[in-house]
């Protein structure tokens, strides 16, 4: 039984691949947790066309273990294999939906379902805008369950240049509440404006 921390990133079908990029690189750079990712095929198809190269390279080349999302066998689908945290990064709507509902549809909504029951973390990036009260209400719904909804919203107060600038800072975010690295300085509040 290993001691590093479970994580799996469950990648689906919304805008925004780059924070999951950011992400499996931010993880690449720990050696106490082991990453698990899982994609679904329109995840794979826009990671392809928003930032121009196979997401397989990037798991690969960070180590990350690559999950099929049409594999309810996997690891994690089970509440005696429950992860650490779960992050949907980013969340479709549809695929919020199918968790908000108990669809255990895929490996990723499965997985999800575990987290809830075991009373795992459970961590959702809706990508999305405007949102509909249907929106709100599943978001609800997984806040009362005992999920975290953190919308993919960057900070601006580090006065970031680029788009991998806000990306990080997002992506450090989210690190910091899987639990797997603090908050790096340059990403907190200065009230001093250093």
């Amino acid at each position: 039984m290993s001691n590093k921390r479970q994580i799996v990133l469950g990648i689906t079908g919304a805008s925004g691949a780059i924070y999951a990029e950011r992400y499996i690189r931010g993880c690449a750079k720990l050696q106490d947790i082991s990453l698990s990712v899982i994609l679904t095929d329109t995840a794979r198809n826009i990671w392809l066309r928003e930032l121009e190269y196979d997401p397989e390279e990037l798991i690969s080349e960070c180590g990350a273990s690559l999950l099929s999302n049409e594999n309810f066998d996997a690891p994690f689908c089970s509440g005696s294999a429950a992860a650490d945290t779960l992050l949907v990064l980013p969340c479709s709507m549809g695929a919020l939906a199918r968790i908000a509902g108990g669809l255990a549809s895929d490996a990723i909504s499965r997985i999800a379902d575990v987290q809830l029951k075991e009373r795992r973390q459970l961590i959702v990036v809706p990508r999305e805008t405007p949102l509909s009260l249907i929106h709100i209400h599943n978001m609800k719904l997984l806040t009362h369950a005992g999920a975290i909804i953190c919308p993919a919203s960057p900070s601006f107060y580090h006065n970031p240049t680029t788009i991998e600038d806000l990306a990080d800072s997002f992506a450090g975010r989210l690190l910091h509440m899987s639990g797997v690295r603090p908050l790096e300085k340059k990403y907190q509040w200065n009230n001093n404006h250093e």
